[in-house]
């Protein structure tokens, strides 16, 4: 529908990306009244953790189906575009078929905006990484006046010690190979209600929480301190100047 264009559109590669990862940035923009649209790969069927309780392997890509049809909900999405690409298999996939289709999703829903993966995947997962270049293409291959804004998921060092901090509740060693950028050129900041509602679509993907994100929740300040906190990188901006308030200068 028209009204839904000129939206946010985020590209990902599994269920639970955009709430992990930017559902503080979606919720900023829904909760403005600006359309945002997924685009998600796989059905993560290759995260099996063995939850929710009694659930057997092979229903999960349908379990992870049903959990990202919540947090769209939660998230307040306007659509959402579920492929059926290997989890895991995306290096092997066809990278110049999945341009195509990324770049035609573009250009059905015109957004404002894209939010995708950077060349270092957030930390290194491959997926992340194919969908990332995938997405710069696309946005690259679009002509100059329909060629959305393009920002990528970005980590740096106080996130990178706020999850050290958060798996050692649990006594994680082997904690995400997080690799924090230099530089950032936008860090949204969450105030505790933000936080909260962001809580409520990470928690849709019961079968992908770790113990350290349940353990998370008797440790408030610390949740703020990490949920509240999303840093991104400005590939190419349209707007005049970028502010904590998201990327709302882009839908002026």
């Amino acid at each position: 529908m028209e009204e839904q264009k000129g939206g946010l559109l985020l590209v990902m590669a599994h269920p639970d990306d955009e709430s992990m990862g930017a559902g503080g940035l979606v919720l900023r923009h829904t909760r403005n009244g600006v359309a945002a649209h997924l685009i998600c790969a796989t059905y993560g069927e290759a995260g099996w953790m063995g939850k929710p309780p009694g659930a057997k392997q092979e229903d999960l890509p349908e379990i992870r189906a049903r959990e990202l049809e919540e947090a769209a909900a939660a998230l307040a999405l306007s659509g959402v575009e579920l492929w059926d690409y290997p989890d895991g298999g995306l290096p092997q996939a066809n990278q110049q078929e999945l341009t195509q289709r990324i770049w035609e999703e573009i250009g059905k829903l015109r957004p404002r905006a894209v939010i995708g993966w950077g060349p270092d995947g957030g930390y290194g997962h491959p997926d992340h990484i194919v969908m990332g270049a995938c997405t710069d293409q696309a946005v690259a291959a679009m002509s100059e006046g329909d060629r959305p804004a393009l920002y990528h998921i970005a980590v740096d060092q106080p996130l990178v010690d706020f999850y050290e901090q958060a798996m050692r509740l649990t006594g994680t060693a082997d904690g995400l190979p997080l690799r924090p950028q230099d530089k950032v050129d936008l860090l949204i900041e969450l105030d505790p209600d933000e936080v909260m509602m962001k809580l409520r679509a990470i928690d849709c993907h019961q079968s992908q929480l770790e113990p350290w994100r349940i353990a998370i929740r008797e440790h408030p300040q610390l949740m703020q301190q990490g949920y509240g906190r999303e840093p991104y990188v400005a590939v190419s901006s349209r707007a005049t100047g970028l502010t904590d308030k998201g990327l709302l200068g882009e839908f002026a």
